[in-house]
């Protein structure tokens, strides 16, 4: 057996008989996990719990995941890709630009607005101090790989010509920073969000301000 990056517990050669693990088995064990950090906090939560609420033995949780820290990345791993998935960011070199980054601003708005997302933020912001761990694992695990997402779908615009830029690292970040806006300052603080056309007027003159910047007259 070997342990991924991830935590995760990988069989190192392919098992030829035997059933396939049960992935029923690992997903009710990251919701439980996720459920219970959200509620009581990651400090406050033992294998054990995770394993009641989940309905398994403990032993199978060890199975699969080494320790919390795991099953915490797991688990925000699986919230991410929920919203950031591959058909989001798959460029399409016959759909115009404006709508390919329309369609991923909204996906990242709604990924970081989520209340489970924003409670996991307060999360990290609460025990960060006591376990400053969970940050760089939060940075590691949901911010950096979200962005490298979008630097991806930019450096494929920009080989194919409709996008100028210099650094696309940076203008990955300036592009999700001016789609966070008000709308995530407003869930942090758990006040109601604007209405529906005001976000996607804003949103949409997001991306005009960056193809405005970086687009070679494609739109």
């Amino acid at each position: 057996m070997s342990i991924g990056r991830d935590g995760i517990i990988e069989p190192t050669e392919k098992k030829s008989r035997g059933r396939p693990r049960d992935t029923a088995k690992q997903q009710a064990i990251i919701a439980a996990a996720q459920r219970l950090f959200l509620q009581h906090g990651f400090e406050a939560v033992s294998m054990d719990a995770i394993a009641d609420a989940a309905g398994v033995a403990k032993a199978t949780v060890y199975a699969r995941f080494k320790d919390k820290e795991a099953l915490l990345q797991t688990a925000i791993i699986a919230k991410c890709s929920s919203f950031m998935d591959e058909a989001t960011l798959a460029p399409r070199p016959g759909q115009p630009l404006a709508e390919s980054l329309m369609a991923i601003a909204r996906r990242f708005l709604a990924l970081i607005t989520d209340s489970d997302a924003v409670r996991m933020h307060g999360l990290m912001l609460n025990e960060g101090e006591r376990h400053p761990q969970l940050p760089d694992l939060f940075f590691r695990t949901a911010i950096e790989p979200t962005k490298a997402k979008v630097v991806a779908f930019l450096r494929a615009e920009m080989e194919s010509g409709r996008l100028h830029i210099p650094d696309p690292e940076m203008a990955a970040w300036q592009f999700l920073s001016m789609v966070k806006g008000e709308a995530h300052m407003r869930a942090l603080l758990h006040l109601d969000p604007r209405d529906p056309a005001y976000t996607e007027a804003y949103l949409a003159d997001c991306v005009d301000l960056f193809l405005a910047a970086r687009s070679r007259g494609a739109r």
